[in-house]
């Protein structure tokens, strides 16, 4: 089904959704694997973010927009997980201060038949939870605080090792810098 974006009515404030053309806005968890982000690349990627940006993010909250795309829009349970897993990975990396970069590099594949950070977050979290990654999860399932916290725990221990990786690069890259400069 085609993504949908707010849209204003002219003056009278009447709000509606329109159709866009972002086919993968929000994928079932099951399928993540296909997940590119077109910006991960971009020079401002690599900066932190500023005080408003993390203010904003620290403001995100994903179970009130779960519940609302669930009751509004009838989205399937599995991808209202993508969109939990989504808001807790930006809100846990933020706060460990990660860049955007370093954050998109736990959605994506490194290579092409392993899964991403996030895929394999979403295992482990279903197999601390007893249920089968490959399928079979109820909607009752998906919706369960136990999976939820599950989620958020694994994302946690993602977010550390790739806060962790990131430090040891910035003293490596700081050490060259340092040698480069005195040589």
């Amino acid at each position: 089904p085609p993504a949908l974006r707010p849209a204003r009515g002219g003056g009278g404030g009447a709000r509606g959704l329109v159709p866009i053309d972002h086919g993968y806005i929000l994928p079932s968890c099951r399928h993540l694997e296909e997940v590119n982000v077109c910006w991960l690349y971009w020079p401002q990627a690599r900066r932190g973010y500023d005080e408003w940006t993390l203010r904003y993010i620290e403001g995100l909250d994903a179970e009130a927009d779960v519940s609302l795309l669930r009751t509004t829009l009838g989205l399937p349970e599995d991808c209202l997980v993508t969109l939990f897993m989504g808001t807790t990975l930006v809100q846990r990396a933020a706060q460990a201060g990660l860049t955007l970069h370093a954050t998109g590099l736990l959605m994506v594949r490194e290579e092409a038949g392993a899964p991403s950070a996030m895929e394999e977050a979403l295992s482990r979290a279903l197999a601390v939870c007893g249920l089968s990654p490959e399928g079979g999860v109820t909607d009752d399932e998906w919706r369960s605080d136990a999976l939820r916290e599950a989620l958020a725990a694994e994302i946690d221990a993602k977010v550390q090792e790739a806060a962790q990786g990131c430090r040891v690069s910035e003293t490596y890259r700081s050490l060259a810098k340092t040698l480069c400069e005195s040589a």
